[in-house]
Order: structure tokens, then sequence, then C-alpha cells
């Protein structure tokens, strides 16, 4: 009796719905690569199984990386469709396809743990994986990578999620990756390219900016090419790279590619369409930051003007812009708007999303900053202490997001006078930056200035000079000679 025959004897749903034992290093010497798992699947199919084929070709889609075996739960792959190719694969033949896989060393069960839950996974060698892809008839390959990318987007949650719920998506990055690659006809690019979009989206949103530029950024190029440049999977491909770019402080590229996007969504979509005005609202991030207030503070005001209009004034996406203004209101000093729009806006934003919605705390945090700006500072660090709360629990500590709502904290307890607290802030926001965001980015240049004069103000002349030593010939490079965070640290350094 084969190896196949013994496990549907055991238990036919024993890997699939209950998990499995993975098997030992011994499978690794008999994995089989090059064209002899062509013999293995004829084998298989004398034993009755000829849905081994399909399942290593679905296989064959994605990356030679751990793949949960939730994405081949027999539902899912029911959904898919591709009970209709040669050889058949309906989900109920699913488990012993597996099995059959298994028995040939084909394939091999491993344990990936993700966030203290242990994953199971099956995982195949990556020549093995090349080399069936490449053997796939032309006639299947459109079926089997939009029933993969179908798979895949069932493993996506509809909503962003908090830091360590990012980590089942994070896995899915190279599986898309790949996916991209085997996708040839115009008319799966557009599944498959959104699909990897939404998991750059969800990369990004737990604070890997690099790998959210970089997933984007091949959606972009795969669906470019087959599509065009005016296809609505292009501009989403391309938003995310560009909110991505922000993100990294790369401001002037960010601009550039969200003005390209924004052009295109308009023409090809509409002024009103809700991705056009996703393009006007973004760009309002890299002009703020290259001191483009105008233009940043315009095109958030005809953002919140348009929803308001199209869709109500308390609607999500117009609250959303209206958080978003908040800021701008503070950096531009207009404090009778500040005022006027503020506290309502995230009042409302508290009763109608939840305290905890990210647009609330976006709003949250923007209103704090303003406090700060305005001098309020006894308000400013009672509203910017539940932001860092907010910003821990929703991100996790060590996010981008986080750290900047401890450098607030960190100014505000400087103007009043807690120096030590203030200094012990800046120090974690800055060795957190710096893990986040990498040694030269713009927003950690400016926390370096800012605790080099924080600890030149508490008497500790020393250190702050090194640090600043450290500091002024990465802003000369990256900022400029005469940007205020350069002048500021050139500063300390005067007279030493």
């Amino acid at each position: 009796m084969s190896d196949y025959h013994r496990h549907l004897d055991d238990s036919p749903t024993e890997l699939i719905d209950r998990g499995a034992v993975p098997r030992g290093s011994e499978t690794n010497g008999r994995q089989l690569v090059g064209r002899t798992w062509e013999i293995s699947l004829r084998a298989l199919a004398g034993e009755g199984i000829p849905e081994c084929a399909t399942l290593l070709r679905l296989l064959s889609c994605w990356s030679s990386d751990p793949v949960p075996l939730s994405l081949l739960l027999p539902g899912a792959v029911d959904a898919t469709g591709l009970s209709t190719v040669d050889p058949p694969l309906p989900g109920q033949k699913v488990e012993v396809a597996l099995r059959g896989l298994l028995d040939h060393s084909m394939v091999s069960l491993v344990e990936s743990e993700e966030s203290g839950e242990v994953v199971r996974c099956v995982k195949a060698h990556g020549v093995l994986l090349d080399s069936v892809a490449a053997a796939v008839p032309n006639e299947a390959r459109p079926l089997l990578v939009a029933s993969a990318a179908r798979l895949l987007e069932g493993e996506v949650p509809a909503q962003t999620l908090g830091a360590g719920a990012a980590d089942g998506v994070r896995r899915l990055v190279p599986h898309a990756t790949n996916l991209l690659r085997r996708v040839q006809d115009a008319g799966t690019a557009p599944m498959v390219a959104d699909v990897a979009t939404r998991v750059a989206g969800h990369v990004f949103a737990s604070g890997d900016y690099q790998a959210a530029l970089f997933l984007a950024q091949a959606a972009a190029a795969t669906a470019q090419q087959l599509l065009g440049s005016d296809h609505p999977a292009v501009f989403r491909a391309h938003h995310r790279a560009a909110v991505a770019l922000f993100r990294l402080g790369r401001f002037e590229e960010s601009v550039a590619l969200h003005r390209q996007v924004l052009d295109d969504r308009e023409q090809v979509l509409g002024a009103e369409h809700p991705e056009t005005l996703e393009s006007r609202q973004d760009i309002h991030e890299p002009l703020g930051q290259l001191h483009r207030l105008e233009e940043c503070m315009a095109t958030l005001r005809a953002t919140e003007r348009i929803r308001a209009r199209v869709l109500g004034g308390d609607h999500p996406d117009t609250l959303y812009a209206r958080a978003l203004l908040i800021e701008y209101l503070a950096v531009s000093n207009a404090v009778e708007q500040f005022d006027r729009i503020g506290p309502p806006t995230v009042a409302a934003s508290e009763q109608i999303l939840g305290e905890d919605s990210f647009i609330t705390v976006t709003g949250r945090h923007n209103f704090a900053y303003g406090l700060y700006r305005f001098g309020r500072w006894e308000q400013a660090e009672s509203v910017a202490r539940r932001v860092l709360s907010d910003r821990e629990r929703l991100h996790g500590a060590n996010h981008p997001l986080a750290l900047s709502a401890v450098v607030l904290l960190s100014w505000i307890l400087e103007e009043r006078g807690r120096f030590a607290e203030s200094i012990s802030l800046g120090r974690r926001a800055v060795a957190g930056q710096e893990r986040a965001l990498g040694p030269e980015h713009p927003y950690l240049l400016a926390s370096r200035a800012g605790l080099a004069a924080s600890l030149a103000a508490s008497g500790d002349l020393a250190e702050a000079q090194a640090l600043a030593r450290e500091n002024l010939p990465l802003c000369e490079r990256v900022l400029g000679a005469n940007d205020p965070v350069t002048v500021k640290t050139r500063t300390l350094l005067d007279g030493q």
C-alpha cells in the first residue's frame, strides 16, 4: 500500500483542517528539481490523483517561501474555478493532492511563527516551481494566475490593522511579488496588480515603507506593461508608491509621482472620483515637508470641500481631510481657524468613527501639535500623552507614527521645564527613528537636532556638541546648508 493510501485511511482532512507535523530534514535531500517532477506527476496520476499536477501548478504561481495552508482551504479553492481546468482541482481534492506531493517529496510541510502563533505552511523548491511554471500550458495559465490572486486576496484583510496583525500580510509579500512575474495577459493583470497593491498598503501601515515601495513599484510596472499607463490599476499602484516615497523622506520624488497620478486620475476618472480626491489629499504631505505651505493647504481645502459636497460633512473621508488640515492651520499660525475647526473635528471623529479610529487619532495628534505650537502647553501635554498611548496601542511602540508622538511630547515637556523626561523621550525617538527610518531620514535629522538642543539647554554641552557634529554633515547633504534644521545644528557648534 502506498503512503498516499495509508494517509487516506488515517484522516482525509488532517493536513488542511487540523494541521500536520512537518516533515524532517530527510525530505530536503529528496527535493526534486528540473523536469524530473514530471515523472512523479505521472506516477501520482497512475495512483488516481491527477489533481497533484494542478495543485503544483497553482503553487508555482507563488514563491518558494512558505505558503500558509490557509490559502488552500477547500471552500476557497472551489470559489476560484480550478475545477474547470485539466486536470480539475475541486476543493475536496486539495487534501489528497497535497498528500500525494508530500509523499513524492515535491513539497514539504514547515512551521512558521507569526506573532507568537505557529502557522503551518507548505514549501517547495524554487527551481522546481520555476520549472513547473514554465511548462504550464498557455490556455491554463490565466485561470491559474487568477486563482492564485483570488486565494491571496482572501488572506488580505479589507482594512489595515495593527502592528501584530500585519505579520500575516507581510508573509504574503514574496508571493504577491512572484505572482506579478507569472501574469502574462491583460485579463488577469488588473486583479494581480490590485492584490499586490493591497498587500503593499498593509505593509506600509505596519511601518515597513521600503518593502511597501518595492512591491507597489513592481505592481505598477507589471500593470503598465500589460494594461498601458492610463489604467486605474496603474494609478493605484503608483499612488501607493508615492505615499511610501513620502514616508521614506524622498519628498521631491513623492510630489512628482503624486502630481502625475493626480493629473492622470483627473483626466481618466474625473475630478470628483474618490481616487482622484485621494491623490489630491495625499500630495499635501510632501508639499508640506518642502515648505510649499500654500499649495499644501489649498489641496487639502479643495479635497475637504468637494468631499463635503459629494459625500457629506460627516463622512469619514471628509473628516480625514479636515483632520489633516488641523496641522497646517497650526503651522500657518491661523489661530482662529484652528480653534474653530480643530476641536469640532476631533469631537465629530470620536462620535462618528470611535475614539480609536485612525482618523480620530490623526486629528487628535494634529490638534496636540497645534496646542503646542500656540503655547498652550498644559493642555497640549494632556492631549499628547493620550496620543502617544493611542499610537502605541494602534501601531506598536516602535512604529514611526508612535515615534512621532514621542517627539511631540518631548517638545512639550521641554517647554514645561521637564528636561529629564524630555531628553529621555528624545533619546527614545532618535534611537527608534534610526532603526525604523534609516540613518539619514529627514525626520531623524530633525529629532537629533532637537535632542542636541535639549541637551545643551540642560547644561550637557559636551554631549550636545558631539551629537551636533555627527548630525551636521548629514543635514548639509540631505537637507541643504540653509535648512532650519541644518542651521539649528550648526549653531550648537559655533564658538566651540
